[in-house]
């Protein structure tokens, strides 16, 4: 649906610090960094996040307020953070206030078996099909809940994610049918911008069936709108898809204030995400997407996670003994380096 490559952000201060990111987007996300936000940054004070990100948000309206210009904005942003940190000489969970030592996690699996008798706070499933499958199509999607539901065992927690790939009648077919299976909620069943869909599967499921939205969802905007309209049981942004961690903080604090529970989008990937969950949030989840031996992110952007018991240990290494600066160039992964 988008470019699946990665963009690798590195943010140089004057002094030689550096701070990483990764986002999606691929080369349309690269330009847009590249030719058009790492101006806005060149000479500015490290710890002047807030200031830097809305600069580039205001600067991105003639593009977008969503989708590519935010996944942008969130890789400059999470950099930032990241070196921001490094000039403090403290870890991100301590620049972003200090939490928790481990996270409860829920597994994003294709192989349920794999993680029978686990203690994960919930196991939950990739729909295969869509509407376009007919009939056969949803007694297999309701039978892979049903696979879901002996791995877990009766008293865990089963979910599914659709992928923006149903339709509201489908999703109120299919609700009926795996009503057995006891689904803790449905993610995104429509596109975002389907409200009206939204607000007819509010009115048609059952009360125990939560809607999981905010995958899609790049600004506190898009989330205050899912939250105004009684739309969205657990809110979910991707920390580097909407705006980073500047504006998935304000976010954070707008879904406390409306009493939404938020769980980060595949949090284990990004150790910023984990980093803002034991900082921001109480008794967080999060999640962690079993990609088999390992997610080759893991190596790239943090030490592999760590899992015991149910619940995932949070990176809290510290950055070397180094002063504050101020940004003296930046660049992308794949590209020349700008000075």
């Amino acid at each position: 649906m988008w470019p699946t490559k990665k963009v690798f952000v590195r943010i140089e201060s004057e002094d030689g610090l550096v701070g990483w990111s990764c986002t999606n987007g691929g080369e349309v996300v690269a330009l847009i960094i590249q030719t058009h936000l790492s101006r806005l940054i060149q000479g500015t004070t490290v710890s002047d996040i807030a200031d830097v990100w809305d600069q580039m948000f205001n600067s991105l309206l003639p593009y977008d307020r969503s989708g590519f210009a935010m996944m942008a904005v969130a890789g400059v942003d999470i950099a930032l953070w990241d070196l921001h940190a490094k000039t403090k000489s403290v870890s991100l969970v301590t620049a972003l206030g200090g939490g928790a030592g481990d996270l409860g996690v829920y597994c994003t699996a294709t192989q349920p078996e794999a993680h029978r008798d686990n203690s994960w706070w919930g196991l939950k499933a990739a729909m295969p099909f869509g509407p376009d499958a007919g009939d056969q199509g949803l007694q297999a999607n309701v039978d892979c809940m049903a696979a879901f539901r002996k791995a877990a065992g009766p008293d865990s927690r089963i979910m599914l994610d659709a992928f923006m790939a149903w339709d509201t009648d489908y999703t109120l077919r299919f609700a009926e049918a795996a009503v057995g299976h006891d689904l803790y909620w449905i993610e995104d069943p429509l596109p975002p911008h389907d409200l009206d869909g939204l607000r007819k599967l509010r009115a048609g499921l059952a009360d125990n069936t939560r809607l999981a939205l905010g995958n899609f969802s790049f600004t506190r905007w898009d989330c205050a709108e899912l939250i105004r309209e009684g739309l969205v049981d657990i809110l979910q942004p991707d920390v580097a898809w909407a705006g980073g961690i500047t504006e998935c903080l304000r976010i954070l604090d707008m879904a406390r204030a409306a009493d939404v529970p938020v769980i980060l989008h595949n949090t284990c990937e990004q150790p910023w995400a984990l980093a803002m969950a034991a900082a921001r949030q109480s008794d967080p989840v999060v999640e962690f997407v079993d990609r088999g031996d390992a997610s080759p992110l893991y190596g790239l952007m943090g030490a592999e996670p760590v899992f015991d018991n149910g619940r995932v240990l949070v990176p809290n290494n510290k950055a070397g003994n180094q002063p504050p600066a101020k940004i003296a160039h930046q660049f992308l992964g794949h590209s020349a380096k700008k000075d």
